[in-house]
Formats: C-alpha cells, sequence, structure tokens
C-alpha cells in the first residue's frame, strides 16, 4: 500500500510538473507567483552579492584599475582655433596642446598639414604620461580674401589613433563692402545686378541700381578717394565739409554701361593705411564666367606697388594635385607677372609670382594675368585671373626695391603722385564706370558666388567684350 502510494505521489508529480509545462506553454497568465518565481531564467539573480560576481569581467570598478587597463589617447585643446578676421599677406600663430591621458609616455611619428601655407615642429616629440605639451601652429596667409581654414594631423608610436588640430578664420581687409541681395534677403559682400529671366512672377528681381555700405572693420575713420578712378557718389556725405567717417553710403548704377565695359570687379581707393585699394565682386549678365585652372580666388588685390620695382605676390590653386604652372602672362602692357616658384601639398597648390610695373604707369589698374598649366593628364590648358592694384612712384624720385607688405606705403597714407580722385581708372574706359561710382569691398568673403572667376581671353584693356565671356 506505500508502495502504490508512493507510486501515486509521483504519478501525481510528473502529472503536475508536465501540466505545468503545457501551461506555461500557453498565452494564458501564471496565476501563481511561486510558480512564476520559479520559472524565470536562472541569470536573473536577486541577490545582489552573487549578481555582482556574476557581472562581466570586463566592468571594473576601480578607477586605478579601470585607467590602467584604457589605451593611450590623445586629447587636441582646443581641436579648433578660430581666427576671426585675418589681414592679407599675414602670418598668424596660435599654440594649443596635445594631452596625454595615459600613464605612459607617448611620441609624436608624424605631423602632416593639408596646406603648404601652414607650418608646425612636432615630430619626434614626446608627450609625457598624464600631462601636455604645448606647440605653436603658424599658418601664412596670402592676399586672397574669404574664408580661410588648414589643419594638420598628427600620428603617434604605438597604434595610437591619429588626431587632428584646425585653424578657421576670414581673410578680409581692413576696409570692406556690403550691399542687400533682394533675391536672398540678406547683406552681402558682393553687388548682384544679375536679371534672371527665368525669375518666377512675384520674386523679387535684382536691380541695376542701388546703395553700398564701406565700412572700416577696424572703426578707424577713412576717406573714399575714387571708385575705379572717379569720385563716388555719397549719400548723406559731403566729403568737402564733412569730416571723415568709419563708414559710408555709396550709390551705384549699372544700368547705362555696355555690356562688353561691365568691368567683374569694382575698385575702390582709401586713405586708410591697411586698404589702399579694395574690390566688390559685380554679379551681372555679363561677367559671368566660367576658369578652366583649379583658381582658389579670381583675382589678386597686390596693394601699391611701387613703379619701376619688382613686386612679389602669391597665387592659389585648389586641388592641385598633379598640375604645373608652366607660365604666366600680363595682358596688359603696362606691366609683367613671372613665374618664380611653386608648391604643392596633398591638395592645394601656391604658385610664387613677380610684378614689375613700367615707370610710366600710375593710378589704379585692373586687368587679366593668363596663367598656363598642364593638367594631370598632361594637357596644356590656360586661364585669366584678375590682379589689381594702385601704381605709385618711388619714394623721392628714386626706384626702390619691393613694397610694403600691407601693400599699404610707407607713411600709411596715399602715395604722392597718385591721381585725384576724379581722375579715370588707368585701364579701366570711363564708360564703363557707373556714373554715380561704385565701392568695393575687401573682396567677396565666405558666400561669395562661384561666378567671381576671371573671364579668359579679356583684351589689354582689362574689360572683358561680350563675346568673350562664358559660364556663370
Amino acid at each position: 500500500m506505500q508502495l502504490h502510494q508512493g507510486f501515486l505521489a509521483m504519478g501525481t508529480f510528473v502529472i503536475s510538473a508536465l501540466a505545468f509545462n503545457g501551461f506555461l506553454e500557453s498565452p494564458l497568465a501564471l496565476s501563481s507567483p511561486q510558480i512564476a518565481t520559479a520559472s524565470l531564467p536562472t541569470t536573473i539573480i536577486v541577490d545582489p552579492q552573487i549578481a555582482t560576481a556574476s557581472l562581466p569581467a570586463t566592468i571594473i570598478v576601480d578607477p586605478q584599475i579601470a585607467t590602467a587597463s584604457l589605451p593611450a589617447t590623445i586629447i587636441v585643446d582646443p581641436p579648433l582655433i578660430k581666427l576671426g578676421l585675418i589681414e592679407p599677406r599675414s602670418t598668424i600663430t596660435r599654440n594649443f596642446r596635445l594631452i596625454n591621458s595615459s600613464s605612459k609616455p607617448v611620441t609624436i611619428q608624424s605631423a602632416t598639414p593639408t596646406c603648404t601655407c601652414t607650418t608646425i615642429e612636432a615630430q619626434g616629440k614626446i608627450i609625457p604620461p598624464g600631462q601636455s605639451l604645448e606647440l605653436p601652429l603658424t599658418m601664412k596667409v596670402s592676399a586672397s580674401t574669404g574664408i580661410k581654414t588648414a589643419a594638420v594631423t598628427f600620428t603617434f608610436a604605438g597604434g595610437i589613433a591619429p588626431v587632428t588640430v584646425e585653424m578657421s578664420g576670414e581673410i578680409a581687409y581692413a576696409v570692406r563692402g556690403t550691399t542687400t541681395d533682394v533675391t536672398l534677403g540678406a547683406i552681402v559682400p558682393y553687388i548682384n545686378a544679375f536679371q534672371d529671366p527665368n525669375t518666377p512672377t512675384g520674386k523679387p528681381i535684382a536691380p541695376l541700381s542701388g546703395t553700398v555700405t564701406i565700412a572700416s572693420i577696424d572703426q578707424t575713420p577713412f576717406r573714399i578717394n575714387s571708385v575705379m578712378g572717379v569720385s563716388p557718389v555719397f549719400v548723406n556725405f559731403n566729403p568737402l565739409q564733412d569730416a571723415p567717417r568709419n563708414n559710408y553710403l555709396v550709390s551705384y548704377d549699372f544700368s547705362k554701361i555696355p555690356c562688353e565695359q561691365m568691368p567683374p570687379y569694382l575698385i575702390i581707393e582709401t586713405d586708410h593705411p591697411k586698404a589702399p585699394v579694395v574690390d566688390m565682386r559685380i554679379r551681372h549678365a555679363c561677367t559671368k564666367i566660367s576658369p578652366q585652372l583649379p583658381f582658389a580666388e579670381y583675382r589678386s588685390n597686390l596693394g601699391a606697388v611701387t613703379t619701376g620695382s619688382d613686386q612679389p605676390f602669391e597665387f592659389e590653386l585648389k586641388k592641385a594635385q598633379g598640375w604645373k604652372v608652366i607660365s604666366t602672362t600680363s595682358k596688359d602692357p603696362r606691366f609683367t607677372v613671372k613665374l618664380v616658384d611653386q608648391k604643392f601639398d596633398t591638395d592645394h597648390a601656391m604658385i610664387s609670382l613677380m610684378i614689375s610695373v613700367n615707370p610710366s604707369a600710375q593710378g589704379i589698374i585692373l586687368a587679366p594675368v593668363t596663367m598656363t598649366a598642364k593638367n594631370p593628364r598632361g594637357a596644356t590648358i590656360s586661364s585669366d585671373f584678375w590682379v589689381y592694384f594702385k601704381a605709385i612712384p618711388p619714394a623721392n624720385g628714386e626706384p626702390i626695391s619691393g613694397a610694403p607688405a600691407s601693400g599699404a606705403p610707407a607713411n600709411g597714407a596715399p602715395a604722392s603722385g597718385a591721381p585725384a580722385s576724379g581722375a579715370p581708372a588707368s585701364g579701366v574706359p570711363a564708360s564703363g564706370v557707373p556714373a554715380s561710382g561704385v565701392p568695393a569691398s575687401g573682396a567677396p568673403a565666405s558666400g561669395a558666388p562661384a561666378s567671381g572667376a576671371p573671364a579668359s581671353g579679356v583684351p589689354a584693356s582689362g574689360v572683358p567684350t561680350a563675346s568673350q565671356k562664358t559660364g556663370s
């Protein structure tokens, strides 16, 4: 009897277990909390001590042990160096730190800049454990205005991940101009006079006349001597009676200028010591152009150039890997431009040039220069870029070599012998100047349209003909 009772009990247990398993497979909820708890996976542990012991060994709560186990990491402080406004043809040096967060010394294996304009001495230097290494980073900028960026990538011994430091700023002259682009509803550093015939009905069309604000970035009062060699038309300012200001409102009108005489840039002459001449891009149906060479900029401001002497300047090519410049030729008989040197990095090329201005030249000159180069496939290609400058005689009539680095006369004022503000600009026909005068800005900064490129095949007069303009 006892034996049967045992079998009975065992049978009851087995039946109960089978019933329980069947119950678990059904979609109905468990009614017994004890049975539900027993059926949970064994990895769920309610005892905190046992739970801690069951955690993976890679999770370490001791900070000292954790620090020792982490791979060496280099931190850049700051990763982006903001330069703000940069004076053209200047050299800027800023310091930053490489921080070694590990417990071992780290050796810098290489420091590779993205631009030949950037220099740094860091290879082979050691960053002590838990400490930082302060390094100076130097960037030399050309006369081309706009946003300028450069970077340096560091690699390290021991397989440590590389890091990069960047520099960024806007190259701008001390005087610049802005207008309101009605098609965008925004203030821009160029003049939009491009009347698109496909503009939808109801959308604003860029006007051929308007006003430009000319201001000094450093708030220094200055005078506007000329615009393309003629007197500007001021709004609410009398240059014969009023004292110099740090900003002006000047009118422009392109409505009566023939297409073949429309200049791509308007040049303004000032007495600001850091901005003897500056330009402003004109977006117009007659100034659409498509350069064949990878110019980083489409014109170069040479400042004040002394006649009868040589002055060096640089011109940048972007995405120039495999390109080689062969020659440069001025299209204006009053000056020559010769190729001196060219330096390449992984992406850009800096072309060193020398300009020589004839002793008889004077005043404002805006003219194209033809650059000829071979592309990566070996084909010879030519394209034009613009140069502009103010030709000034040597001091005391004696020839001198070069010109001030800033492009301004040594005394910081317009040189003697410069034409009166009403004199026509050399190399630019009087008919090609807006009747009311147009100022120029510190060159288009970021946001200037790609149509700012110079046209190839521009005649020596410095003003492209309608048949010689292509692209946009």
